[in-house]
């Protein structure tokens, strides 16, 4: 009886040491933790005195994979953490929050419970180091009305050709843009970037030069903007998965996962990606193998030139062109459309049959034959293509219309807008296109529409840049980005009449860019005056919300936010988990995902802290998996600056944004 009851004592002891096994760095198992053979959990805590740190990032890398790979979570109010579903590899984990300097890091094994540790940052400059560039911006001390430049009638109009101007490609107040304090230094930058030149020369070079001049003189003195908030209520519950992808040049505009249309389609399928550089390339990750391949885009040999061409680098005679795609779009037969280049740009490419395809909203032979001369009397450089995921085979489409965003209708249409054209709208019923015969087929499968003011005998103005067709009607809607005057509008065509209607934006609305429909027919468009913005088409009434982060310094309610929001994606499936209709607003300078809630007209921030800086263009939604719950569904988005030699991997990165029901969920 007596080696019985001491037997048992030895057992219980043992039990009792397993269950107060303490985590790696002293800390006790934490019960609300569920910590699985696939997933890593712990707490993070302030080494200056214990203090649990809510509302920080935890970074889980590895290199095991066949490309690195990433995935990132928020801390709950007391600290902990939990980073689910990682594939088998070996990790290190680390902390980024405001406030604090960069964790060391630490090796963490899958199904371990780990304690962090971070420091303080030691000065506010420290601190600052990891603020996003919209914070930085916000240091910029814009001229007043009387210094500015002919043709600008107030400060925030100014401001809101800044933001467009220096954020188009790049961040305005990123760490590369931070170095330069005279005015020689961004002289020197102007002169070497024609992009650049051109956008200062509006702004008025010596006026901008010198103002980038005193803010950057500013910051090397010391000055810091204001803190950005940490993630808190619904911001904590996002995870992200990143994979690197793309080459150190690489320039990919959008990514695609699934048809807008059907967002079910391809689940836990591959992602696409348009690199614009090395002759025209198609990233594809296949998120369940975490690998990254990459298919050279075939263009269509004619004139007798073929693609030899890199976007940004070498830019030649009208005789030469490269395989340039933009905006991947997949439709219902699994084929990756998208922009490029079919022939050169030189009005005497222009394919024989052009003027059979110009549309307009009478058809009157006089106006076809005044658009027909104006058509010939431009350039365009982009036209259509697609792959087909099937056969692998890329197919080429010659238009007579530029390309540049691409929208489907429920009747197989594609859409297309055409900034720099005189063709309003281009529409191509891929229905009659012949995969093995185009060039017979895309003729009779197109319309070019054109507007025509037949007292002037020109186009009327406009320049469309995003494109979205409505959910209730049918119409299709574009966007013109433009600061001020006549074409700082809304226009919409209606198949069925072949109307076509503007809807002048309302102050304080400037530069509409991304643009989109939520299912009860609102539009919402991403303006580049710092705001989001609705119009109703039954009142034709517009309505605005700032975005969220700081002002201008000295600017009030006459400004948006500094944010420039690139795009715009109204998720009409509730592929994010969110609710049908959330909006979601490209945080293009704050590194982030802005998610609006029109219910309850708030925002949440979505920061994706690593690598600095995250610069994105188009969203794609999917669901992979309907009765999955939160791992089901998700948002993919992509580096989108033609500079990834300036973000902290030196490399871009595909994402994808997830939202469970709170930080600790596995």
């Amino acid at each position: 009886m007596r080696s019985i009851t001491r037997a048992m004592f030895w057992a219980l002891l043992a039990v009792v040491c397993v269950i107060s096994r303490p985590l790696a760095g002293g800390q006790q198992a934490d019960a609300g933790l569920h910590v699985d053979k696939t997933s890593v959990g712990g707490i993070v805590e302030n080494s200056n005195g214990g203090k649990p740190e809510a509302g920080v990032w935890v970074i889980a890398e590895t290199k095991s994979l066949s490309v690195p790979f990433r995935k990132i979570v928020v801390t709950d109010d007391r600290g902990r953490f939990l980073v689910p579903d990682l594939p088998d590899g070996a990790y290190k984990l680390w902390v980024r929050g405001y406030g604090l300097k960069d964790s060391e890091r630490v090796d963490a094994a899958l199904g371990s419970q780990v304690k962090l540790q971070v420091a303080n940052a030691a000065t506010p400059q420290e601190a600052a180091k990891i603020y996003p560039a919209s914070y930085w911006s916000s240091l910029i001390r814009p001229p007043s009305k009387d210094q500015l430049p002919a043709g600008y009638a107030s400060q925030e109009q100014w401001l809101a050709a800044l933001r467009t101007g220096c954020n188009q490609c790049h961040q305005l107040g990123m760490t590369a843009t931070r170095r330069y304090t005279t005015t020689d230094d961004f002289d020197g930058i102007f002169q070497r970037n024609e992009a650049m030149g051109a956008a200062a020369d509006r702004l008025g070079k010596d006026l901008l030069e010198k103002t980038l001049a005193d803010w950057n003189t500013r910051i090397k003195a010391g000055e810091v903007p204001p803190t950005p908030p940490r993630p808190a209520g619904m911001e904590r519950n996002f995870v992200v998965s990143q994979w690197d992808w793309g080459a150190p040049e690489s320039f990919i505009h959008d990514v695609v996962s699934t048809d807008k249309r059907n967002p079910t389609l391809y689940g836990n399928g591959k992602v696409y990606g348009a690199d614009r550089t090395g002759g025209g390339r198609l990233w594809v990750l296949d998120p369940l193998k975490n690998t990254v391949d990459m298919v050279q885009v075939q263009p269509r040999i004619t004139h007798g030139y073929t693609t030899k061409l890199d976007y940004y680098h070498d830019r030649g005679d009208q005789e030469a062109w490269m395989a340039s795609p933009h905006n991947p779009m997949l439709d219902e037969q699994g084929r990756v459309w998208m922009t490029e280049p079919v022939r050169p740009p030189g009005a005497e490419y222009y394919p024989k049959w052009a003027k059979s395809a110009i549309a307009t909203e009478t058809n009157n032979p006089a106006e076809i034959d005044i658009a027909y001369k104006l058509l010939v009397s431009r350039r365009h450089a982009m036209q259509l293509g697609y792959y087909d995921t099937k056969t692998e085979k890329f197919v080429s489409v010659d238009t007579i219309y530029n390309t540049h965003h691409l929208q489907f209708d429920k009747e197989n249409r594609l859409w297309a807008n055409n900034p720099g054209d005189v063709v309003a709208l281009g529409e191509l019923d891929t229905a009659k296109i012949n995969p093995n015969d185009p060039e017979a087929t895309e003729a009779a499968a197109q319309k070019g529409w054109m507007r025509i003011d037949m007292d002037t005998k020109k186009n009327v103005p406009g320049v469309g840049y995003a494109v979205a067709v409505s959910p209730i009607d049918g119409t299709i809607w574009q966007s013109d980005p433009a600061v001020d005057g006549p074409t700082n509008k809304l226009y919409k065509f209606d198949p069925k009449t072949r109307k076509f209607t503007d809807y002048p934006l309302a102050a304080p609305g400037r530069v509409s860019h991304g643009i989109d429909f939520s299912t009860d027919g609102y539009i919402w468009f991403s303006a580049g005056s710092g705001h989001l913005g609705r119009f109703d088409p039954k009142t034709e009434t517009f309505k605005y919300w700032d975005l969220p982060g700081p002002k201008f310094t000295g600017t009030g309610i006459e400004t948006g936010s500094t944010e420039y929001p690139y795009f715009l994606w109204v998720d009409q499936f509730n592929t994010f988990g969110l609710g049908k209709d959330t909006v979601v607003v490209t945080g293009t300078t704050s590194d982030s995902m802005l998610v609006f809630d029109p219910k309850k007209e708030t925002f949440y921030v979505l920061r994706v802290p690593y690598p600095m800086p995250f610069y994105t263009r188009g969203l794609d939604g999917r669901i992979d998996d309907e009765k999955a719950g939160w791992k089901g569904r998700g948002i993919w988005a992509t580096y989108s600056s033609y500079f990834p030699k300036f973000t902290e991997t030196r490399i871009g990165s595909v994402n994808h944004i997830q939202i469970r029901p709170n930080p600790l969920a596995n």
